[in-house]
């Protein structure tokens, strides 16, 4: 890819590689211009695909946005980039962190005490709280992937294959790679499903394990195996492999290797309260549902209180799309209270809210809260028309939760919505039309 003692557009004298990432290479760099060491990262050119050249690029520009919106001592700092050229020739500068890699900590030894581990596991939740509440999801996290410097600080690296929560639908794989670290993958990224917060701590649950036994949760199995493990097999307990072992530690991790979601714990923050809290940490059943939505309360309250109803939909719809789910779903919440505290007449206004609100707690990973919303309100709105375009968009996110659950019910549900909107044959739902046909062969083959 790149060579030592190689310049970079006359500014960055390339030094010595650092290592690979799922995207790429990286560079510890000499920065001619602010005469300071760098770290310089490209794109792997065996990853360039000539028939989608544009794809990788935007990937690598999204990397980018996202380091330079940040402001995190956990997340190395954003210093320059190039990608607004061909994707062999781009690159991210980032700040370059001194210290070792969780996997070296791991290899060279000895073992961490469980304060060390506890510490270094606070930290990294610390870091997803703050990415999380974009919501923006790693998808790769592991040791390599995790710096700790030489004042015990914590850095989280490569975001190349990061998702971010927002309307578009960015694939699990390139040229049929598979994005992320198959030893640390969820189980809901093991099988192609929607990944959420929760994806995160499965693989934050994952190091841990690693940390306190020496071994990943699967190890010395090929990809396949090691993907369906994640999917059907709990690992050993780390105290049969770490005797000694507090019972609260353990627990915390156990919870966060739930094959279901739900059944981890709710959000990073949660993960790290079990963490400082080990009197708590043996209750591993997930929170009350009035724990998952924010205080109906916003700042500007009087202020939003004062405009009508289309512009407050509006706003909490542009939130979603923009990808900020949390604040979204504060506003369908907000919304839809106020709304049915008017009356009947607002009742298709809260209808769309409830809907919004709903798909807010899917995105954040709020499975079987979501699917209590959806199920109930498909249920309202079966009196309509069977092809009520409503009706089916919201049995077609019944069906997609039925399937991020595990539950294979999801199949017949896109099956009848599909069916429906293909008999109804309508232009307006060609759109639709397409996005369920995709969710049920993808479901059916996979």
């Amino acid at each position: 890819m790149w060579s030592e003692g190689q310049v970079l557009d006359e500014r960055y004298e390339l030094r010595r590689r650092l290592g690979r990432g799922a995207m790429g290479e990286v560079w510890r760099a000499y920065d001619r211009r602010s005469r300071r060491a760098v770290a310089v990262k490209g794109i792997h050119r065996e990853l360039l695909d000539p028939h989608h050249p544009g794809e990788l690029i935007r990937r690598f520009t999204l990397e980018a946005n996202l380091l330079a919106g940040w402001k995190h001592p956990g997340i190395p700092a954003f210093l320059d980039a190039r990608v607004d050229s061909v994707a062999s020739d781009a690159y991210l500068v980032m700040e370059h962190v001194l210290g070792r890699d969780l996997t070296q900590v791991i290899a060279e030894g000895p073992p961490l005490s469980e304060d060390e581990v506890v510490s270094l596991a606070v930290q990294i939740c610390d870091v997803l709280e703050h990415t999380h509440a974009i919501p923006v999801i790693h998808r790769d996290l592991k040791p390599a992937n995790i710096m700790l410097t030489d004042r015990n600080r914590v850095v989280v690296l490569d975001f190349g294959v990061a998702k971010v929560f927002r309307t578009d639908q960015t694939r699990l794989t390139q040229n049929n790679r598979v994005l992320g670290t198959v030893a640390y993958m969820s189980p809901e990224q093991c099988e192609g499903r929607e990944v959420h917060p929760r994806s995160d701590l499965y693989s934050l649950a994952c190091v841990l394990y690693e940390l306190l036994t020496g071994i990943t949760p699967f190890p010395d199995v090929d990809v396949a195996r090691a993907m369906h493990h994640h999917r059907y097999k709990m690992p050993e307990p780390v105290s049969l492999l770490r005797p000694g072992v507090s019972p609260a530690l353990e627990a915390v991790i156990m919870a966060g290797l739930a094959k279901r979601a739900s059944d981890r714990p709710a959000s990073a923050s949660e993960f790290r309260r079990r963490l400082e809290s080990p009197h708590e940490a043996l209750a591993t059943s997930p929170p009350a549902s009035s724990h998952l939505l924010p205080p109906l309360s916003d700042p500007a309250g009087p202020t939003l209180e004062s405009l009508s109803t289309a512009v407050r939909i509006t706003r909490a719809q542009a939130l979603f799309q923009q990808g900020f789910i949390a604040q979204a779903m504060l506003a369908y919440a907000r919304l839809a209270q106020d709304l049915a505290d008017l009356g009947p007449e607002h009742s298709e206004d809260v209808v769309r809210c409830r809907f919004g609100l709903a798909r807010c707690q899917r995105h954040l990973g709020y499975l079987e809260e979501a699917l209590k919303t959806l199920t109930a309100l498909a249920d309202e709105l079966r009196s309509r028309s069977p092809d009520d375009r409503l009706l089916l968009e919201v049995r077609f996110h019944v069906g997609q939760l039925f399937l991020d659950l595990g539950d294979e019910h999801g199949i017949a549900e896109l099956a009848e919505v599909y069916r429906t909107l293909t008999d109804a044959a309508r232009q307006e739902d060609e759109a639709l039309t397409e996005e369920v046909g995709q969710a049920l062969t993808r479901a059916t083959l996979g």
